[in-house]
């Protein structure tokens, strides 16, 4: 993808979509980011901005990171099975720890076919 200076709307939209793949509510995200839910609602809408940490740990839990939010780089969703009918709070931060090792471990992929690529060895 481009670099590109991104509006507010466009990352609204983009954490909507995020958001909605990932099979959250506004109101799940609210609470483990610990806001109102009417928050979630402005910053979809473009109509208010969440900061820096809100967008890490949403990012988190999505499986993604900020670049995917804006526009640098494509979302790869991570299809996660639950059991319950709702989750909690303990059961979301799960979720993002179980997201982090699952980046973690793409990144060292990504890593090694770029060392394969090169012929690289130690």
């Amino acid at each position: 993808m481009e670099s590109k200076k991104n509006t507010l709307p466009e990352m609204g939209a983009r954490f909507k979509e995020i958001r909605t793949k990932c099979g959250f509510t506004q109101e799940q995200i609210a609470n483990f980011l610990e806001l109102d839910r009417t928050m979630i609602t402005k910053f979809e809408k473009g109509e208010r901005s969440l900061g820096i940490a809100d967008l890490e740990r949403a990012c988190g839990l999505f499986g993604c990171n900020l670049k995917v939010l804006r526009g640098l780089q494509e979302f790869e969703p991570m299809t996660v099975a639950y059991r319950a009918k709702e989750l909690t709070l303990e059961d979301m931060e799960a979720v993002r720890n179980v997201q982090r090792i699952v980046l973690n471990l793409r990144r060292i992929k990504a890593y090694q076919e770029e060392k394969d690529e090169v012929g690289y060895t130690a």
